[in-house]
């Protein structure tokens, strides 16, 4: 059976962090391994996640930086740290664990079927049989953006910005050893430098959609009202900086 490190990015997560789901879910899934980041957090999170390692110490490792990084930051010292494990993938997945835990079989499932394949990405596609709750406001606003990613990509992705994405390890050290240009973004800027690697033409051998079976929106968003101004233009220099790709 194939191994799995998740990278699980945290800021001042002490009071909203679901541990126990997370021990609870690894005692049942001993292939699983997760690696908690701790982004440079003010409150009490650092001493929440060694109390979680010291009670599923096998299966749990803590990395703390020292300075906050953001999100994209905080993913790819994860990503690069665990990229030479003995584990055949490597991924991340939010704290608040809005993508449940049970939905890493599945991304694992389809680097299982397809040996082509270099990533699986979460996509909430709201469907007959699946549970996917989000706010109706952010969800359109969402497919707007979604919209202009996948003309400046110029790839037919549903849903770039799901944050549950599992890796084949031999990738990750390539694709993470840039830093990112925007610390939201960084899920396009992945996609861009795959094309960059194999060509546009070939990414549906290297890189698949997986619809979840559930997501629920949580409320304590840690994107800022004021962000949604420059993301356009981080949106403009990741498509500068890799129009020439593929």
């Amino acid at each position: 059976m194939s191994s799995v490190c998740m990278i699980i990015p945290c800021y001042n997560e002490a009071n909203r962090l679901p541990g126990d789901a997370f021990i609870r879910y690894l005692r049942q899934v001993p292939m699983v391994t997760v690696c908690f980041v701790n982004d440079g957090s003010r409150d009490t999170t650092q001493a929440v996640l060694e109390g979680l390692r010291q009670q599923q110490p096998g299966q749990i490792e803590v990395l703390n930086l020292a300075q906050n990084q953001g999100k994209a930051g905080a993913v790819r010292a994860g990503m690069l740290h665990c990229a030479n494990r003995s584990v055949d993938y490597v991924g991340f997945l939010d704290a608040d664990l809005a993508t449940p835990l049970d939905a890493i079989g599945d991304l694992q499932a389809a680097l299982d079927q397809k040996p082509s394949l270099d990533l699986v990405m979460g996509s909430r596609i709201k469907f007959l049989g699946a549970d996917i709750r989000r706010d109706p406001f952010r969800h359109y606003v969402g497919r707007v953006i979604a919209t202009f990613i996948s003309n400046i990509l110029k790839l037919p992705v549903y849903d770039t910005q799901c944050g549950a994405k599992l890796f084949r390890r031999r990738v990750v050290a390539d694709l993470f050893r840039e830093s990112f240009i925007s610390p939201w973004l960084f899920d396009v800027e992945l996609l861009a430098r795959l094309i960059r690697q194999h060509g546009r033409a070939s990414m549906p051998v290297h890189v698949a959609e997986v619809p979840l079976k559930q997501w629920i929106e949580q409320s304590d968003s840690r994107i800022s009202t004021g962000y949604m101004f420059k993301m356009w233009y981080e949106l403009y220099r990741i498509h500068q900086t890799y129009r020439n790709a593929g």
